[in-house]
């Protein structure tokens, strides 16, 4: 490699330590194999004395970074555990929040180091998204914006949107801007995903009328939405199906003109009888009433039918 280049990257690792991680910075600079940049990064530790500044849990995410210079950004706290998931993980989860935000994925992956790289339509429009999982604690190098830009052309797109996990540094943020890339950081990330839940509450609370009246008016209303369909037994007891299947969701009973029994019939994701399913309401020998009543059961029972509607 030029003396030169390596002089100047040198003097750039030396400059920004402690906040640098040596191995990542090298490795994303030289464009060298991990094992090089590993090995170069403990000899230059060695002999300029910069103890501390590989990092081995980054080693294995292969992320390029800097320690961010303001840490209390860092501190903001995530509605989602990024720091749980694994690299596929981390992949599938992009992938599912693109498509709930209205984007078409492209079947392809681009490559794209140490993160991962998909083609999305959105409105007519080709876009590249860049998706770097990282510490929180941790902040965007410029070098990704640059490279971005460089390969937004390369794949034939018109914009391009740089995701991360963390933040980005101002320098970063800057040339974004110079260069129309669209930059999500953790706390745009954390605005995405409650957008996309709250979508998905407001489509799910659609499918169940309000709690009115009582407990059994409201469970009886359910059929209403078209979701489900009521099948009437001996004895005041019903079954709750969804249409064309034969095995219902909850069992339920009416004594006295109110719900006295209510057995959910889907254990574990099997059907049960109605004697081994998760009883909510019921009553003793002395038919005393125990469970839940009114609007508590009621949301109770929606929260349990939440998981079978589309």
């Amino acid at each position: 490699m030029p003396y030169v280049k390596f002089n100047g990257i040198l003097k750039e690792i030396i400059e920004q330590y402690p906040n640098i991680d040596v191995m990542s910075f090298l490795q994303d600079s030289l464009q060298v194999p991990l094992d090089k940049a590993e090995e170069l990064a403990a000899r230059i530790e060695k002999e300029y004395g910069l103890k501390g500044t590989i990092k081995p849990e980054l080693n294995l995410q292969r992320v390029i970074l800097d320690k961010p210079k303001k840490p209390e950004v860092s501190q903001r706290i995530s509605s989602y555990p990024w720091e749980s998931l694994s690299g596929k993980e981390f992949e599938r989860f992009i992938k599912w929040l693109l498509e709930e935000l209205g984007y078409e994925v492209y079947p392809e992956k681009y490559a794209a180091d140490s993160s991962v790289g998909f083609i999305v339509l959105k409105d007519a429009e080709k876009i590249e998204i860049h998706a770097i999982m990282c510490p929180k604690n941790s902040v965007v190098p410029n070098s990704r914006v640059l490279k971005v830009q460089q390969t937004k052309s390369i794949n034939g797109c018109q914009r391009a949107i740089i995701l991360t996990t963390a933040y980005f540094s101002p320098k970063p943020i800057a040339d974004a801007q110079k260069l129309n890339l669209e930059l999500w950081d953790r706390d745009i990330l954390d605005a995405k995903i409650t957008k996309v839940r709250k979508n998905a509450e407001l489509e799910v609370q659609s499918c169940f009328p309000p709690y009115k009246g009582s407990l059994l008016d409201s469970v009886l209303r359910l059929e209403d939405t078209g979701e489900f369909t009521l099948e009437s037994r001996t004895d005041e007891k019903y079954d709750l199906h969804l249409p064309g299947v034969k095995f219902p969701l909850l069992t339920f009973e009416i004594r006295a003109g109110e719900v006295s029994k209510c057995v959910f019939r889907i254990k574990f994701n099997e059907p049960v009888g109605e004697f081994e399913g998760e009883a909510l309401i019921w009553c003793d020998r002395t038919n005393d009433r125990f469970g839940p009543d009114g609007a508590e059961a009621y949301s109770l029972i929606t929260g349990y039918l939440e998981q079978f509607v589309e």
